[in-house]
């Protein structure tokens, strides 16, 4: 199943657009109409940095959400925007409430201003593993675990995320040029201050 990223990718760009497209919010968390840089770089490159890496850079908090981000990667939770795994609602932002045990499934919407037990961060520069990547436009969205910086340009970033029904989970790369274009906000947990 973590295979078929090289298969899917061309699907992705003839369709556009697939990830995370409801809240229960009765907004869109990515339209179909919205074809963004975003959108078009599907995850198709692996992060050159291990999971090992990634779990050794972590302590506390951080480590438990990463944890927990992986353990719905591990069970390839596939994404609705109206079933539940363990309490949280399976898409985009439903799987960053639950990695970050926030008690409830928040929504892009809840999370672009720095809503949703969580706070606007000054730039990607702040960005540590654990932090998210969030954009809403025109009412959709889209929401991604940060889990650090692929090279060491910072010009590329591993992501974790729950991307949508055609792809479900994803662990791969996003070029920071195509998420700052998309107009991604970088966040914070709380309790991670």
């Amino acid at each position: 199943m973590r295979l078929r990223l090289a298969m899917i990718t061309p699907l992705v760009f003839a369709l556009g657009p697939l990830g995370c497209l409801a809240d229960t919010d009765g907004e869109s968390d990515q339209g179909d109409d919205e074809l963004t840089a975003e959108s078009e770089e599907a995850l198709s490159t692996a992060c050159s940095i291990s999971r090992a890496q990634i779990m050794a850079s972590v302590s506390g908090g951080r480590e438990t959400a990463v944890k927990r981000a992986f353990t719905w990667w591990d069970a390839q939770v596939p994404y609705s925007q109206s079933k539940y795994h363990g309490g949280y609602r399976t898409d985009c932002s439903g799987f960053i409430s639950m990695a970050w045990q926030l008690g409830t499934s928040y929504t892009t919407a809840n999370f672009v201003s720095g809503g949703g037990d969580s706070f606007l961060l000054g730039s990607y520069d702040s960005l540590r593993p654990g932090d998210a990547l969030v954009r809403r436009s025109n009412g959709a969205g889209h929401i991604v675990m940060f889990l650090g910086w692929n090279n060491a340009a910072k010009t590329s970033a591993c992501v974790i995320e729950q991307n949508s029904t055609a792809l479900d989970m994803e662990f791969g790369t996003r070029t920071a040029s195509s998420l700052r274009a998309s107009g991604y906000k970088a966040i914070r947990a709380d309790k991670f201050r």
